[in-house]
């Protein structure tokens, strides 16, 4: 499949106006972990005008194909973290299963989020563009 992954940061800074990058070639995806993030952020949303904001985010996530937390997903994540354990590094639970997703289904991470730096460092066939 050529494509990408969405991390929920793209979103985010495109809910806040800030800069975003055109994305790498092909169809975009989502992980469900990107739409765990961005429906803990509509729920945890005090602010009646950030909860509007944060749902139309979610609900444009929403339009991309999701792709699900499955078995080949979970042994990529498995080889990510016990990777990092051995190599004494951290790794956010979120974006480790966006990273695994990517890798299950051959796709780049597009992302904002420096934290897939320490990832593709685990992981040498993750591709990531910097959005």
């Amino acid at each position: 499949m050529t494509g990408y992954v969405v991390d929920t940061s793209i979103f985010i800074a495109a809910e806040q106006d800030r800069a975003v990058t055109d994305p790498p070639d092909g169809e975009g995806r989502v992980s469900v972990a990107t739409l765990t993030e961005l429906g803990i952020g509509v729920r945890r949303a005090s602010d009646p005008d950030l909860r509007r904001d944060r749902q139309v985010t979610f609900d444009r996530a929403r339009k991309f194909i999701a792709l699900p937390y499955d078995e080949v997903v979970a042994e990529r994540l498995a080889d990510l973290l016990a990777a990092a354990r051995n190599q004494g590094r951290r790794a956010g639970a979120m974006d480790a299963i966006i990273a695994a997703t990517a890798l299950a289904h051959d796709l780049t991470v597009w992302t904002q989020d420096d934290d897939f730096e320490v990832l593709a460092e685990l992981a040498p066939d993750l591709l990531l563009q910097r959005g």
